[in-house]
């Protein structure tokens, strides 16, 4: 008993297997100091820095403690930002901003120089605005174009990343690309890598967006929708079943009175509420508002006559934390069933949607 409780302790103290790294390489001419930031440092968080020694070689050594991203570059504006992964021992090189030394590190930089085109396109677009801006000729007439180019980079982008994830799914480095074009990605891809057990799916810097699958799974066609309680304007508690799964079709609408894009889809659901709640269409809106007065105002001014429920906080409420709604607007169309119909029904699509049901 006694040897049994000797190696139990013996256990405990021992420390978990570092997960040691070191980046090295040599520094531009010009630089004075290089830096090292892991991507998932706490914000305000110092990087790790080097004075650029006379002959220009820098190495940096540690654990990253399980957060595998960072960046090395040698000014504060990080434009020449090299991206690595902390899996063991890494070489960069600032003369053609590339990363290697590891299985990971190699496959990244093979990723980079698919995209390197896309994220030069997107600086150049970032330029042009700041310039217009610089300028004084900044104005929406100006800036139109120029969103317009950016949201197909953005959408080609997306699309590499897509596949450089479906291709490496082995690899934990698309995480560190995955994590910024997330939201142009199809949700039933991060489905289908969590159930295939991805590499990259089980990185901290996913953790979040791993909860938030957890609620996408539920707004998939098909699902029975998934209970919650929050309070309407009056501080009276409800629940969802009470309004769906009771023979018509009903639109849960995630909104907020200080969400500019949801204000401006209002008057297109105010009408489609206008059109068919006479043949038994319903709406609950469930508010991501943390300000009750802010709240109450928007539903009156906008003579919003349908049901509304919040728990006033913010990004935290528990419709969020449900349904993984990390945008807004979103909806949900349940069935007469309860069943889910369609999610992220907006616009012209609603309306047509909602002809097809009832006309």
């Amino acid at each position: 008993m006694k040897k049994t409780l000797s190696l139990l302790l013996l256990l405990a103290a021992t420390p978990a297997v570092a997960q040691t790294y070191s980046v090295s390489g040599v520094a531009p001419a010009d630089a004075k100091v290089v830096y090292l930031r892991n991507d998932e440092a706490p914000r305000g968080t110092e990087p790790d820095s080097i004075v650029v020694p006379a002959d220009r070689n820098f190495r940096f050594a540690g654990n990253c403690e399980g957060k595998l991203f960072a960046r090395v570059y040698t000014s504060r504006a990080k434009m020449d930002a090299i991206p690595v992964v902390l899996d063991g021992d890494v070489v960069v090189d600032f003369s053609s901003n590339t990363m290697a030394g590891t299985a990971e590190n190699d496959a990244l930089c093979k990723a980079y120089a698919l995209l390197q085109s896309d994220f030069e396109a997107m600086a150049a677009i970032n330029s042009e605005a700041e310039e217009l801006q610089r300028s004084g000729r900044a104005s929406r007439e100006t800036f139109a174009p120029l969103v317009e180019r950016y949201s197909k980079v953005s959408e080609g982008l997306a699309a590499k990343v897509c596949e450089v994830s479906q291709n490496n799914q082995d690899k934990k480095f698309p995480a560190m690309l995955l994590i910024d074009v997330y939201n142009d990605i199809p949700r039933s891809s991060f489905i289908a890598w969590t159930d295939a057990n991805a590499a990259f799916m089980g990185t901290s810097m996913l953790a979040r967006l791993k909860r938030q699958i957890d609620g996408w799974r539920l707004q998939q066609p098909g699902m029975m929708f998934t209970d919650l309680e929050e309070y309407d304007p009056s501080g009276k508690p409800h629940k969802l079943s009470e309004y769906v799964g009771k023979g018509n079709y009903v639109l849960v609408d995630f909104w907020a009175s200080w969400c500019g894009p949801c204000m401006q889809e209002m008057p297109n659901v105010k009408a489609a509420y206008e059109k068919y709640h006479p043949k038994g269409f319903d709406i609950v809106g469930l508010s991501f508002d943390n300000d009750k007065k802010a709240w109450t105002e928007a539903i009156k001014n906008m003579k919003m006559t349908w049901h509304h429920l919040s728990d006033l906080k913010g990004w935290e409420t528990i419709a969020a934390k449900t349904y993984g709604v990390n945008s807004i607007p979103a909806t949900l169309l349940i069935g007469p069933d309860g069943k889910i119909v369609e999610s992220g029904l907006r616009g012209e699509k609603l309306q047509a949607k909602l002809k097809e049901i009832y006309e």
